[in-house]
């Protein structure tokens, strides 16, 4: 089109970031160069261009070049999917933070909520285990008559069992009259995540049952639960049963089958397994068979896991301290040495404990070593003693 010398318009370069999205994998590079073409030509400030940009790096994960698209919008120019692009883009990352308060901005401008944002929403609660905020979004979604659509009764449940509040998930869950296989998959994994294990295989089963085909998902939620449970032959069974159903095994599926065969002490199959993969196997498998090697202290194991978890996360500090650890337990301590100083030589911190308090609206985090400076600070600890005197002076106060 270009070289035929006509000239872009406000439709073109949609599509033609569309496309570029869709092989971001392949070159991610053309998608860029489009984005250039898009600031010569003059189309910027479209919102349709916009909100394609948005979505091109969003699919990147390149959510800093999302934000300053964003940002270079004029606020007259953002509508519902621009806010609800980004949103979802944060919630799927770690910036679910950001994914909130961007979310209240929305409702600031005058905008609508609709079923995308409240979805990204409470994402976001799930993975900050906001019970507080996604109990709030709970509540605007019922007003808003959302909370019946699948997709957010969907999110509703893997909020609530990925804070605790497993009773409230299975709730939801069961007033849902269409159930697709996401509902299943939600509700299984929330009862591995907190440890009820046979409830997790026991849906699992219930699920066939029920006429729903499984997916890679489904696999991952019940492969897990067995690891768990220590259900070694279980958990075989149902890998052998998903390749029968031709689902290929993805590096999760290979990360929860050696996690299976290494905490039942089946060492040499899980290593085994690993050398069998049909591809390199990745930091979630590996990280796996490391586990499993401290728990049954095979070092020599150990030592090939961790080789390839430093090319593979050079700065994940866990992996060093867990290698040495495992050295100074049976005291080849030039060993242990040898990894904290290579360790310290890529410049790797282990990062400080943090915990965290709510005041009203605002969360504040605090982190180990951290003093009482500051107005809000000082505030935080007040209440905390506060709450400390009150509980004393109740249990001290005569009982009747």
């Amino acid at each position: 089109m270009l070289r035929a010398g006509v000239r872009p318009d406000d439709r073109t370069f949609p599509f033609a970031l569309t496309a570029a999205a869709a092989a971001a994998g392949d070159d991610a590079r053309k998608g860029r160069e489009i984005h250039g073409s898009v600031i010569k030509v003059g189309f910027f400030y479209d919102v349709f261009v916009g909100n394609t940009l948005l979505t091109f790096y969003g699919t990147l994960g390149d959510l800093l070049a999302a934000k300053q698209v964003f940002d270079e919008m004029l606020h007259r120019e953002r509508d519902q999917v621009s806010y609800n692009t980004l949103i979802v883009g944060y919630s799927e990352n770690p910036l679910c933070s950001e994914a909130l308060d961007l979310f209240l901005d929305m409702r600031s401008v005058g905008i609508e909520y609709d079923v995308v944002s409240i979805v990204g929403a409470l994402s976001a609660c799930g993975n900050l285990s906001a019970l507080k905020q996604g109990k709030e979004i709970h509540c605007l979604s019922m007003r808003k008559l959302f909370d019946t659509h699948l997709f957010v009764a969907n999110s509703l449940i893997d909020l609530y069992t990925k804070c605790g509040r497993i009773a409230l998930g299975k709730k939801i869950f069961d007033r849902i009259s269409n159930k697709d296989v996401a509902s299943w998959n939600a509700m299984i994994l929330g009862y591995g995540m907190q440890g009820e294990l046979e409830a997790a295989i026991n849906l699992f089963d219930l699920m066939k049952d029920e006429g729903l085909e499984y997916d890679h998902v489904s696999y991952i939620a019940v492969l897990s639960a067995c690891s768990h449970a220590g259900l070694v032959e279980r958990g075989k069974r149902y890998f052998d049963q998903m390749l029968a159903q031709n689902i290929r095994p993805t590096q999760m599926h290979y990360a929860c089958m050696v996690d299976l065969l290494g905490r039942a002490g089946l060492m040499t199959e899980a290593a085994e397994l690993v050398r069998s993969m049909p591809f390199e196997a990745d930091s979630n498998v590996w990280g796996a068979l490391l586990g499993a090697c401290r728990i049954h202290g095979n070092i020599e194991l150990a030592q090939l896991a961790a080789e390839h978890l430093f090319k593979l996360k050079p700065g994940h500090c866990g992996y060093y301290i867990l290698l040495s650890n495992m050295y100074a337990e049976v005291g080849r301590w030039n060993e242990a040495d040898k990894v904290r100083a290579l360790m310290k030589s890529r410049k790797v911190k282990k990062n400080p404990g943090c915990s965290w308090v709510q005041i009203g609206n605002k969360l504040r985090a605090f982190l180990v070593g951290e003093g009482s400076q500051g107005s809000e600070l000082e505030l935080c600890y007040d209440e905390l003693v506060k709450g400390e005197r009150m509980s004393s002076a109740y249990l001290s106060w005569p009982q009747t």
